[in-house]
């Protein structure tokens, strides 16, 4: 386990339920009558695919386009006071993989600005050597594009390395990557289905005591 890939939603932070719960005021704002139940589906899902799907199934006659935009302008209106917490344990995960050599990368489907400023926010955006984001990709997690992506930057075949997800979206786009998976069961990522995974842990602890 040398080239390890981190999701960062859920993975690196804890902030699923921050993204679910303004979704779901998005839903309000926009009279869209799909449950909080129906949001734990899109976990992984980066933002145009994933309202490419809201609206299919809500049957919204508004463009895509201008759907996310409104979801993105809520997120930054909301942003001053959005604050995460890193998931437990992970910061000395980080720091143990780096102190071994390992290599580690990062990839989300969230924006690349938001990136930024929640790993700036927590103090962890230097362990990683590559940052590929939702912004970098034409399809969204369960397709794998953003993990060979990372491979492709560090010219090796997708077997080399490890993701690190905990949503059923980001386990599949890992395994159809060719990509060794470890799920971690967050309980705050909702009911997500990992049994696809190589291996399912319940803490970051795990990876310290390994």
């Amino acid at each position: 386990m040398i080239h390890i890939i981190f999701d960062m939603d859920g993975v690196l932070l804890d902030s699923e339920p921050m993204h679910q719960q303004v979704i779901y005021e998005v839903f309000l704002h926009k009279n869209i009558p799909l449950d909080r139940a129906y949001i734990q589906t899109l976990t992984g899902m980066s933002a145009f695919p994933m309202w490419q799907k809201i609206k299919h199934d809500a049957q919204r006659v508004e463009a895509v386009e201008e759907l996310v935009q409104f979801h993105k302008d809520y997120f930054f209106q909301k942003l001053p006071e959005l604050h995460v917490a890193p998931v437990p344990h992970v910061k000395e995960v980080l720091a143990l993989f780096k102190s071994e050599g390992k290599h580690l990368s990062l990839a989300s489907s969230s924006g690349r600005k938001l990136i930024e400023i929640f790993t700036e926010q927590v103090g962890i955006k230097h362990y990683f050597e590559v940052i590929m984001s939702g912004d970098d990709v034409k399809y969204s997690k369960p397709n794998p594009e953003i993990f060979l992506k990372v491979a492709e930057w560090y010219a090796l075949p997708p077997a080399q390395f490890t993701v690190i997800e905990d949503s059923t979206n980001g386990v599949k786009a890992a395994k159809s990557a060719g990509m060794h998976c470890i799920g971690f069961q967050n309980p705050l990522s909702g009911g997500q289905n990992l049994q696809e995974a190589d291996r399912i842990i319940h803490s970051m602890n795990e990876l310290l005591t390994r």
